[in-house]
């Protein structure tokens, strides 16, 4: 296995013996290319990774609204932005919705951290932005970036 192999819009990218991919660390988000057997086409993996690099603030936006869409009812009902001990918690408030967090502040929180390429989607991890407790979000996208699942 070569041990770096090197885009010309992104750079190199260094061979990761436990993960099985290449990995590029630089900058605010890291891509890798993730050989899932024998068969696997990294010159193709890499051209899809420089078409995300090329086009990265479209992608981020695309992923993060539909991330934000697919999450948005499970933040709000099942990480509640209250303290639910709170005895002078108005609970109608609570019900109608006052301390719901909007799809557009999910959106605006959330940090795209990792994308990895894989043969059959693209997998993403994000910072949560604080809205699940600082756990991660997973999600994985086709090769047109449509999301095919999200989760904490």
């Amino acid at each position: 296995m070569e041990k770096t192999i090197s885009s010309k819009i992104i750079g190199p990218f260094m061979y990761n013996e436990e993960f099985n991919s290449y990995e590029h660390t630089e900058g605010k988000v890291y891509y890798s290319l993730k050989l899932e057997n024998e068969n696997t086409n990294v010159d193709e993996l890499m051209s899809r990774a420089e078409k995300i690099f090329c086009q990265f603030e479209e992608f981020e936006k695309k992923a993060k609204t539909q991330i934000a869409h697919h999450l948005i009812d499970y933040k709000n009902d099942f990480w509640p932005e209250f303290d639910e001990d709170d005895e002078n918690l108005n609970w109608d408030d609570v019900d109608g919705g006052k301390y719901d967090v909007s799809t557009e502040d999910f959106e605006r929180v959330i940090t795209l951290l990792d994308i990895e390429f894989r043969v059959n989607h693209i997998y993403c991890e994000c910072s949560d932005g604080d809205l699940f407790g600082g756990h991660r979000i997973h999600a994985e996208f086709d090769h047109d970036y449509n999301l095919i699942h999200a989760d904490v």
